[in-house]
This record gives structure tokens, sequence and C-alpha cells, in this order.
């Protein structure tokens, strides 16, 4: 019986061995997938920084370019508005004195026939 407790202790003996082996290499687990997290973590966050600069930076340059095109557009329409303005009071001016100048002539054609029809009239009233 001796020898089967002693058997028994050694037995017991050596599954203490091995779950205190077991817990050790557990721990050594959880510590290294703890410290692989902690290291992709860490990666994550600077890539994540280096993305957020990156986008903020190419973000400025691409508004900047925007509104260079829009203020050399706005300029090109400024130049164009003022042609098609400048152009269209000229035209403006032509038409006017050319309808200024038409009228003018029909009133003095008109002067001239009221004239002409007084003295037909006259004539045929007074007989002059």
């Amino acid at each position: 019986m001796t020898g089967l407790m002693e058997k028994f202790r050694q037995e017991r003996s050596s599954i203490a061995e091995e779950v205190a082996e077991l817990c050790l290499d557990v721990q050594t687990f959880l510590s290294d997938v703890q410290l692989e997290r902690q290291q992709k973590a860490e990666d994550q966050a600077i890539f994540l920084r280096q993305f957020h600069k990156n986008l903020h930076q190419e973000n400025r340059m691409f508004l900047t370019a925007i509104q260079q095109e829009r203020l050399s557009q706005a300029q090109k329409q400024a130049i164009f508005l003022r042609k098609f303005h400048k152009n269209l009071q000229q035209e403006n001016r032509m038409f006017l004195t050319a309808t200024q100048k038409e009228r003018l002539a029909q009133a003095k054609q008109q002067k001239q026939n009221l004239r002409q029809f007084r003295q037909e009239l006259s004539i045929c009233v007074f007989g002059k």
C-alpha cells in the first residue's frame, strides 16, 4: 500500500508540474498575444495618423487647385462680361443714333408733306 501511495504522490506531483508548466505556457502565450496586439495597434495608429496627414494634405492641395481654377474662370468671365457690356452699350448707342436720324428724316418729310398739302389746300380753297 505504501508503494501505491508513493506512486500516487509521484503521479500527483507529476500532474502538478504539468499543470504549472501549462499555466506558465498559457501565461507566456497570453503575454505574447497581448504584445502582438499592442504592436499591431501601434502600427495601425501610426498608419492611420499618416493616412490622415496625407489625406489632409491632398485635400488642401485639391481645394487650392479648385480655388485657383474658379478664380481664373471668374476673371475670364469678368473680362467677357465687360466686353459684352461695352459692345452692348456701343450697339445701343448706334441703334439709338440710327433711330433718331430715321425719325428726324421722317419728321422732315412729314413737315414737307404737310406744307405741300397746305399749299394745295390753300390753292383749292382760295384759288391761289
